[in-house]
């Protein structure tokens, strides 16, 4: 967490220098479909700061709409790995999932095994497993290149819809690969069918996509510089 929060002041210093006060600045500022790290946002200005991997197109997509944008790499972890390992294991141990709603929270988990009572954990783990072919699907339907590459084609598209030529032309995909990708994304729930042959991403396909694509990255890359990897 040390590297991500001198990435981040350095993010903030960076807008500062801008001219940007500490209440124009935002961090993990949304926009359409992006997270952005660090954002100075004002009358006279819009700038938005990445740090770490910022593919070229959310470059050239925060491009069309912010005055500038600044991209800078993750630096080294320079620790040594049994410090690091601690870290991430004192990290695990106070960190929650928790998901809410307007109306409250909805679901909170700590995500130590130490924080759950024997009981509790083994309720879990069995309902993992009453759940598996249902979830299997879903992991399934996530793991392949093409399938993931369609999904976040559609995430970008402002109604969340494509249609089959659409596809077919901006993934560089022969007809038979995009039946049986949509299939497998239509079979899993991520997709629907509209009445004029487009798809679009169910509202389930929506949260699954955020959560694991989003979400689960970001816990990842918080371990993972945790862990000096």
């Amino acid at each position: 967490m040390a590297i991500h929060r001198d990435l981040t002041e350095k993010a903030k210093s960076i807008l500062r220098n801008k001219g940007f006060t500490d209440d124009e600045i935002h961090e993990e500022f949304w926009f359409k479909n992006y997270r952005i790290d660090a954002v100075g946002w004002s009358q006279r200005q819009k700038v938005a700061v990445e740090y770490g991997h910022c593919s070229q197109k959310k470059k050239r997509d925060l491009e069309k709409f912010f005055d500038e944008v600044i991209c800078f790499p993750l630096k080294p972890q320079a620790e040594p790995t049994f410090v690091a390992t601690t870290r991430l294991r004192d990290m695990s141990a106070k960190m929650r999932l928790v998901l809410f709603t307007d109306d409250g929270v909805v679901f909170d988990a700590p995500l130590s095994r130490e924080d759950w009572s024997k009981e509790h954990l083994e309720d879990e783990i069995d309902a993992i497993e009453q759940d598996f072919q249902q979830s299997s699907k879903l992991f399934n339907a996530l793991s392949h290149e093409n399938r993931l590459r369609m999904m976040k084609l559609l995430m970008e598209n402002e109604d969340l819809s494509m249609g089959f030529a659409e596809f077919i032309r901006d993934l560089g995909l022969n007809p038979k690969l995009v039946w049986e990708n949509t299939r497998k994304l239509s079979e899993s729930g991520l997709l629907e069918k509209s009445e004029n042959g487009r798809y679009r991403c169910s509202e389930f396909g929506e949260a699954s996509f955020i959560m694991l694509s989003f979400v689960l990255r970001h816990l990842r890359e918080m371990f993972e510089s945790a862990g000096g990897r």
